[in-house]
């Protein structure tokens, strides 16, 4: 199963590895993310939207992060997706609760792009690739399958319209539990700002966890990683302040 599924995502951008955290797991991390709120910003003009960057550096909430990258399943996939070679977790991860999300890559993008001009984001062809871990079932994540194998701008307003254009988008299904692996460089969305000014989301929440990983000998994950520190230091200053 791993080395099927590890060939989809090479050829894809992503795929779904089902049934990877049960119920309970589930619940005890929705409740940690309920109860630790307060240290989260609001990066949307939505009263019940939170977002943390970084959340694996808060010690109430890293023994999520400790488990989801410890994961059998998880590390099964990975092992067989990078044929073995080491990797690890580049420290990009973020919650998020009841968020919207335009098109975008997972790339540093706007004024952190700089920080990939000494690397070439498409020339590796193990990308690094993102844990979408959902803590409800849904259909909000929208992606341009193969979208990782060709350079796109590192710029959201022209990333809109080049999705906005794609005819062969496609929505993915998940239940609670399911584990996306999507690689950083593909074109994808979630929920619209509409969806999530729902105000039943203030009692039943959607929450999304995540975390990136990388091979250790990837000059992408390395870039990612420095410009990400400086991603997380000012998303700080400008949200946590």
């Amino acid at each position: 199963m791993d080395l099927k599924l590890a060939g989809q995502s090479v050829e894809q951008g992503f795929c779904v590895l089902p049934s990877v955290f049960d119920n309970a797991e589930i619940k005890a991390f929705r409740s940690a993310c309920v109860n630790n709120l307060g240290c989260m910003g609001q990066t949307r003009d939505v009263a019940h939207s939170y977002h943390l960057a970084g959340f694996h550096r808060f010690p109430s909430l890293a023994t999520i992060h400790a488990r989801i990258v410890a994961d059998d399943t998880i590390n099964r996939f990975l092992s067989a997706y990078y044929r073995s070679s080491p990797y690890i977790a580049l420290g990009l991860s973020d919650i998020t609760v009841n968020r919207s999300q335009h098109w975008h890559t997972d790339l540093l993008r706007g004024r952190y792009s700089g920080f990939l001009k000494d690397c070439d984001p498409w020339a590796e062809a193990m990308g690094s690739l993102k844990a979408l871990v959902y803590l409800q079932g849904g259909a909000s994540l929208r992606i341009l399958p193969r979208s990782h194998l060709s350079p796109t701008p590192l710029d959201d307003t022209l990333l809109d319209t080049l999705a906005e254009t794609a005819p062969d988008v496609v929505r993915v299904e998940v239940k609670a539990g399911d584990v996306v692996m999507m690689d950083i460089r593909a074109l994808h969305r979630g929920s619209t700002d509409a969806d999530m000014r729902n105000p039943a989301l203030a009692q039943m929440p959607k929450i999304l966890v995540s975390t990136v990983f990388g091979p250790v000998n990837s000059d992408l994950a390395r870039a990612m990683q420095v410009g990400n520190a400086h991603r997380m230091a000012d998303w700080d200053r400008r949200f946590l302040a």
